[in-house]
This record gives structure tokens, C-alpha cells and sequence, in this order.
């Protein structure tokens, strides 16, 4: 009988789940560590592609999407996106931070390194003409109230999109979106769309109807600021598991990050060639190539988790296609986007 008898006290069962919930919580500290490094990719990205003359206007906006941002998503944007008391539209509850549970600091502080990395996406698209002081009211305005909404509609239980439609069979449809492809950078893009479209084009990018180039003044700082976000992205969709210390999640932080380097390499190899055979100027084109493994990247963040690699091949083929596509059609539609924030990242001539 003693042979069968379980040797787990109540202490050791205690001191196991204590270790669990640390390791899941430092898991979750180490991955936004380096998703907030992503910033520093996005203004070298920013700065390499923007002309000289802008590169401190940009750098301070890049700056303060971090801090204008932490402040609007520790006073009110955390406890719209996952507060309690909240209903399928919004949250409202733990406004700074108030009564939030010890064990859940670790959960705002990645979920405001994704609130900061959508707001960035738009300073690309609006770079070189957006008034200083009206583009601080956006950041404010995108990071501690549009996205923590959308992020609740995706991602809190209350949400209408989490919850979805249950039919009287039993069966339902619900949103699917492991670590946001629609809530960070479909919103992201949508609202680069409309601010570059009200701000309209820069002095001299299209005359007579006609673009012309305006190119960024330093190729190898953008593709530094490429490269840093290529191994942001690795911790962006691995992190967004949120667990490491449960039976499997180590398996699925290690598929995401696998289809999220092979979606990168097929999107990148797909637009370079395009770029090559055919599209506008023929050439081996750099920043075609850095555009296009970031935006299979970005295709991959919706099912990195549960797709199998071919499949992660065939999405980033995809997202190639799309980016030069996107690209193509902004250009056509006179809406100067001077780091291609809506296709993908950037579109410049290289000075190859």
C-alpha cells in the first residue's frame, strides 16, 4: 500500500505550482524584453529611410511611442483591453494598475510591448509631414484607447470576438489570432492607410501624377533596423504562447518560432524575385527583399502556432505576393507611404 501512495505533499505541490507560475511569468518578462527591443528596429528602419534632415523628428517620435505610450497604457489602455468588469465591447477595470493582481504585472507589460509596436507602425507611414504635437495626440490616442478596444474584442473573455457566434447545434465560429496578425498589424496598417491618405504625399513624390523617388539617405541603417526587427519577430510570436512551464508549451513556442522563420524566408525570396523579373526596375533589390520577410513574418502571427511548416512556406509565399501587391496598388492610389507601413515596411530605391 505504502508502495502506491502518492510522495507529493501538499508543500511539494505548492513549491511546484509557485515554480510553474515564476517560470511562466519570467518567460513572459524575458520575450517582451525583446519584443520591446523591436523599437530600436523601428527607428533604425525609420531614421536609414526617411532624408537626413527628418532624422531627429522621427527618433523622437519613435521615442515617445514608448513613453507617451507606457504612460496611456498604464493610466487607461490595460484596463480597457483586459479589465474584469468589462462587457463585449470594453473593459473597465484596473485602471493604473490599481487592485491588478501581483502575478499579472508580468501580462501588462507584454501586452504593452505589443500596444507600442502597433503605434509604431503608423510613424513610418506618416514620417517627413505629421505635425509634432498632433501626432503625440495620436500615440496617446491609438496605444491607451483604440488598440487595448480591439485587443479586448480578440483576446479578453469578454470579448464579442473571443466569445464568437454558438449556433443551436453546438457548433460556433470564433477569432483566431495567436499573436496578431489582425489586433497589432492589421489595425496598424489600417491606420497607416488613413493617416498617410489625410496627410497626404510629401513636397515632390508625385508630380504631374507621376511618383517620383525620394530615397532614404542610408541603406545599412535600415537594413540594421530590418535585421533587429527579423529577430524581434521571433520572440513576437514564440512569446505570444504566454507559458513555458505547462506540457506542451514548449512545443508550441518552438513550431511558432519555426514557421515564423520559414514564412519570413519564403516572403523574402518571393519578393525579391518579383522585384528581379519584372516589377518597375529590374534588380536585386535589398529592401524589397528585408520588406517582404518581414511582412510573411506578420502573415505567419495568426496561426504560427498551429500550422505545419510547408504551410508556413506557403502563407509567407503568399505575403510576398501580397506586400508588392499592396505596394503597387498604394503607389497607384497617390498615397505616399515612405516606409510601405501598409504593404509591408519599406519600398526605395536601393542605391545598389
Amino acid at each position: 500500500m505504502e508502495g502506491n501512495m502518492s510522495t507529493e505533499t501538499p508543500t511539494t505541490v505548492s513549491q511546484i505550482g509557485t515554480i510553474a507560475s515564476n517560470l511562466d511569468q519570467f518567460f513572459l518578462i524575458v520575450m517582451g524584453c525583446l519584443i520591446f527591443f523591436m523599437q530600436a528596429g523601428f527607428a533604425f528602419l525609420e531614421a536609414g529611410s526617411v532624408r537626413s534632415k527628418n532624422t531627429t523628428n522621427i527618433l523622437i517620435k519613435n521615442v515617445l511611442d514608448v513613453f507617451l505610450g507606457a504612460i496611456a497604457y498604464w493610466l487607461f489602455g490595460y484596463a480597457f483591453a483586459f479589465g474584469a468588469d468589462g462587457n463585449g465591447f470594453i473593459g473597465h477595470e484596473y485602471f493604473a494598475l490599481s487592485y491588478l493582481p501581483s502575478g499579472t504585472f508580468s501580462h501588462w507589460f507584454f501586452h504593452f510591448v505589443f500596444a507600442a509596436t502597433a503605434a509604431t507602425i503608423v510613424s513610418g507611414a506618416m514620417a517627413e509631414r505629421t505635425e509634432f504635437k498632433a501626432y503625440l495626440v495620436y500615440s496617446v490616442f491609438l496605444t491607451g484607447f483604440l488598440y487595448p478596444i480591439v485587443t479586448h474584442w480578440a483576446w479578453d473573455g469578454n470579448g464579442w470576438l473571443y466569445k464568437g457566434v454558438t449556433y443551436d447545434d453546438g457548433g460556433a465560429i470564433t477569432y483566431q489570432d495567436f499573436a496578431g496578425s489582425g489586433v497589432v498589424h492589421a489595425l496598424g496598417g489600417t491606420v497607416a492607410l488613413v493617416g498617410a491618405a489625410i496627410v497626404g504625399p510629401r513636397i515632390g513624390r508625385f508630380v504631374n501624377g507621376e511618383p517620383q523617388l525620394l530615397s532614404g539617405h542610408t541603406v545599412p541603417q535600415a537594413a540594421l533596423g530590418g535585421f533587429i526587427l527579423f529577430f524581434g519577430f521571433l520572440a513576437f510570436n514564440g512569446g505570444s504562447q504566454a507559458a513555458i512551464a505547462s506540457a506542451g508549451d514548449a512545443d508550441t513556442v518552438a513550431l511558432a518560432i519555426v514557421n515564423t522563420i520559414i514564412g519570413g524566408a519564403a516572403g523574402a525570396i518571393t519578393a525579391m524575385i518579383i522585384k528581379r523579373l519584372g516589377y518597375a526596375e529590374k534588380y536585386w533589390s535589398l529592401l524589397f527583399t528585408i520588406n517582404g520577410g518581414l511582412t510573411g513574418m506578420v502573415a505567419l502571427c495568426a496561426g504560427c502556432n498551429v500550422v505545419h511548416p510547408y504551410a508556413a512556406f506557403v502563407i509567407g509565399i503568399i505575403a510576398g505576393i501580397a506586400y508588392v501587391a499592396w505596394s503597387t496598388l498604394v503607389v497607384k492610389l497617390k498615397i505616399d507611404d515612405p516606409l510601405d507601413a501598409v504593404a509591408g515596411k519599406k519600398n526605395s530605391k536601393d542605391n545598389e
